[in-house]
């Protein structure tokens, strides 16, 4: 025979009732078990003193076994937290020395290019000054066979003009 509605709640009760010390409801039990042992004759099919007791214990070792669990929760997660920090306090010394070395290529790289336009500025002011030289002396050779070639050719125009007159 299955309990009836008013005993399952009887024991849900003592059960669920905090203010009970485990005795105390070791206790209630067994007084309802011996009330009960009156309205079934045949209890062998049902829990026992002892069965409760067992299944007490039971309950106490599963309630530690999880205490323990959450203990060992506890633990991995305080050891996960550390590691997160000293991973983050990692990626902060890696940003922090790849914003140093940013900045040195930017320096560096505004000297080179600085070294570079001043070598463009030299040259260009070499081939500048090259380059003027180099018109001067055209210019001047180019003088010099213009003043050669038109003598050359008053001189010829003269002597063509002396033989015939």
């Amino acid at each position: 025979m299955s309990t009836s509605p008013k005993r399952e709640h009887i024991i849900k009760a003592i059960f669920s009732n905090d203010k009970l010390s485990e005795e105390e409801r070791y206790s209630l039990i067994v007084d309802l078990m011996d009330e009960f042992k009156g309205n079934y004759p045949n209890l062998q099919n049902h829990a026992t003193k002892n069965d409760i007791k067992t299944i007490e214990l039971e309950i106490k070792r599963l309630e530690e076994k999880i205490h323990q669990t959450d203990l060992k929760i506890e633990e991995v997660k305080v050891d996960l937290s550390k590691e997160i920090h000293q991973i983050d306090l990692k990626i902060e010394e890696v940003r922090t020395d790849l914003t140093k070395e940013i900045a040195q290529v930017k320096v560096d790289l505004t000297k080179d290019i600085e070294k570079v336009r001043t070598d463009l500025t030299k040259d260009i002011e070499k081939t500048r000054t090259d380059l003027t030289k180099e018109i001067a002396e055209v210019k001047t050779t180019t003088l010099k066979w213009t003043f050669i070639f038109w003598a050359s050719q008053m001189l010829a125009i003269g002597s063509l003009i002396y033989k015939i007159f």
